[in-house]
């Protein structure tokens, strides 16, 4: 079965109680749950960059209209 570590001591899964493996159960879902929320940050981060660069091209397109007009 599935070791885990835990401060540099190794544990087998196995050998735990269903408590004990219940509460690593949390810990995996946890640590997958961090990982999903930073992929879905850089997401958004990434459509708010590619946002306010099209509305400062847009704005400096306008500008550029107004001043030839």
């Amino acid at each position: 079965m599935t070791k885990i570590t835990l401060d540099d001591k190794q544990y087998d899964r196995k050998d735990l109680t269903d408590e004990q493996n219940g509460i690593v159960d949390v810990l995996n879902n946890g640590t997958s749950t961090i990982a999903l929320l930073d992929h879905m940050t850089q997401c958004v981060n990434a459509v708010q960059k590619a946002k306010s660069a099209e509305l400062k091209q847009s704005l400096e397109g306008n500008k550029k209209d107004e001043q030839s007009s």
